[in-house]
């Protein structure tokens, strides 16, 4: 179907709720993997790239906004079915689908459906009163490989985790195996920056966001490089933040915003570390000081620019990293 739909309802951008998030964004994302409004007090940053905008103003006509030509995401109540003359198509436009539902039209214009944005992998970003197209899905080969990475960290993780339970670290043993997991990491920053970098995000906000959280990776890239060759007992290695930086990176980069599904739970990690860490009898290392200090500044952006839900819950996540924090310093 052409239309967006949530919850079993059609959306319908024109009224109520929807025609409320609508006027109080600074932007609305309709890609493949989800449907995000940026907050009023975000900054756009200047499209580059493949980007190709119109001019888009509100429409009276229940759907997204209307260009001049074309309607975006027409809305089903209205009775009239989206067409389109394929010679119009502007940006790259194309829905794949072959019943979407559309009505061929060789006068009119060419409406933008959720076919052109998710079924087709583009991405469709209204702005003010401008809309604008662009591709920017990671390649087959690239999405693979991450998803790859992404399960070989978190088993990695896992191991780390049950190491620290049942209090038998094994330095000789694990810390190669580690040195494999920072590797899987930093692959995974090349990845995700080379060749485009953070220009696929549409806001200050979240562009700083990728940014700062890439940093936080390399500096504990750093701190396990200092780490392994100056740790002689090998106790502890600074890797567990790394591994959930890095998944947050990986996050942002698919979705191509700072809002992912798995914010709560990457922000649960990172707590219950920081929290490990402040209860650690090691206090006095540099290393400690440093990370924790870093832990902290990441946490409040998580907290502040990728926490989607209500406040509230952050409630329930930091609780829960508390009690996970109580049962590790337990060990």
């Amino acid at each position: 179907m052409p239309w967006l739909r949530t919850r079993g309802s059609d959306v319908t951008f024109s009224r109520g709720w929807d025609a409320f998030v609508v006027a109080d964004s600074t932007c609305v994302r309709v890609n493949a993997r989800s449907v995000s409004a940026k907050p009023s007090h975000w900054t756009p940053r200047p499209l580059s790239g493949s980007w190709v905008t119109q001019v888009c103003v509100p429409s009276a006509y229940a759907s997204l906004c209307t260009t001049a030509y074309s309607q975006a995401l027409p809305e089903r109540e209205t009775g009239v079915l989206p067409m389109y003359d394929p010679s119009l198509a502007w940006g790259g436009l194309e829905c794949t689908r072959p019943f979407d539902g559309r009505v061929l039209h060789p006068d009119y214009g060419y409406d933008v459906t959720a076919c052109d944005a998710i079924d087709s992998g583009g991405d469709l970003l209204y702005c003010g009163r401008s809309l604008s197209f662009s591709r920017q899905s990671v390649g087959d080969a690239v999405y693979w490989v991450l998803c790859v990475i992404a399960v070989l960290i978190v088993r990695s993780l896992s191991y780390l985790v049950v190491g620290t339970v049942s209090a038998v670290p094994d330095a000789a043993k694990n810390s190669w195996k580690d040195m494999y997991t920072v590797v899987a990491c930093v692959t995974a920053l090349l990845l995700v920056w080379i060749p485009q970098g953070d220009s696929g995000f549409v806001t200050e906000e979240e562009a700083f966001f990728f940014q700062a959280v890439t940093f936080y990776c390399a500096l504990y890239i750093a701190l396990y490089v200092a780490y392994f060759f100056m740790d002689s007992e090998k106790k502890d290695p600074p890797i567990y933040n790394l591994i959930a930086a890095t998944l947050q990176i990986i996050a942002c980069r698919l979705y191509l915003s700072a809002e992912t599904p798995y914010n709560p739970v990457l922000i649960w990690a990172v707590a219950t570390r920081m929290l490990v860490k402040l209860r650690s009898s090691r206090w006095a290392q540099w290393t400690l000081v440093l990370s924790a200090l870093c832990d902290s500044y990441v946490l409040s952006l998580m907290t502040v620019l990728s926490f989607s839900y209500h406040p509230y819950y952050l409630v329930a996540v930091f609780t829960l990293s508390v009690a996970t924090s109580d049962a590790l310093a337990l060990t």
